[in-house]
């Protein structure tokens, strides 16, 4: 297995320290983790608080490495970040990616106009038709106008957060041209999507992005893919990532990707 997607304690929402999230991963037979905790800058918090919420990165890589060089002739270890994409941010965003030797970028659509997804207020006095358009045309206008990142994470992202709001939280045929039109930039820009297996413990009893977008980005031609668990806790890491494999063969993939210096890398399914 390569869990593409794994949090530690210098993600705020996750207190797994980097040994331990090491050590579990071997445990499991993990061949290859890439660490990947959260920046997301100038996002609103409760309390009307506008912040950078993001690890000391100097610490952050200085961790890694020393991880990397202990457990070497054990476990492939990749330096990667999630990194929540925002067009007024774009400056910024590009500048830490380039500044520091990340080997994986997931770029992730955490907010909207600065508010997290989680505190709901993309929800709020709208239809889900309303909501999932607002979401997917940010997605949309980043994927034309950023190139940092290495795969666009959990595509579909939206879905989990709309379960609080909406009784039927499906994608609509609007949806699912505009996500057609993303995955063609994705493509085009030689990026990927990562295939997260969270959704089936959010209960949206899937992947994120769904079987239905897999399929429909290889038909489209697309190549790159990495899978993750998006682990926060240690009992999730690895979490059905072997189903995963599977249902990507089925569905035509011959390869995953991993990352080394940002540069793909294909492992035959």
């Amino acid at each position: 297995m390569f869990d593409y997607h794994v949090h530690t304690s210098f993600s705020n929402d996750c207190r797994m320290p980097v040994e331990e999230v090491v050590e579990r991963g071997i445990s499991l037979g993990i061949q290859e983790i890439a660490f990947t905790d959260h920046v997301e800058l100038n996002v609103w918090r409760p309390g009307d608080l506008v912040m950078d919420d993001l690890f000391d990165a100097d610490s952050y890589i200085e961790k890694m490495q020393a991880i990397q060089k202990k457990y070497k002739d054990r476990m492939r270890i990749k330096i990667g970040v999630e990194m929540g994409l925002q067009l007024e941010e774009k400056e910024r965003i590009n500048q830490l990616v380039c500044q520091y030797p990340f080997d994986f970028v997931i770029g992730s659509s955490h907010t909207i106009e600065g508010h997290d997804l989680y505190y709901g207020k993309l929800f709020q006095e709208k239809t889900k038709e309303e909501a999932y358009e607002r979401y997917f045309s940010e997605v949309l206008k980043i994927v034309k106008e950023m190139d940092c990142y290495s795969v666009y994470g959990h595509l579909d992202l939206v879905r989990r957060y709309a379960l609080k709001s909406y009784e039927n939280v499906e994608l609509g045929e609007q949806d699912r041209e505009m996500i057609r039109i993303i995955l063609k930039e994705i493509i085009e820009k030689g990026k990927g999507i990562e295939v997260n297996t969270s959704g089936f413990r959010y209960g949206l009893g899937s992947t994120n992005p769904t079987e239905e977008i897999l399929e429909l980005y290889r038909r489209m031609g697309g190549e790159i893919i990495t899978v993750g668990s998006d682990a926060h806790r240690l009992e999730h890491i690895g979490f059905r990532i072997r189903e995963t494999y599977a249902l990507l063969k089925e569905i035509g993939f011959k390869y995953i990707t991993v990352f080394e210096k940002r540069k793909p890398q294909f492992i035959k399914l």
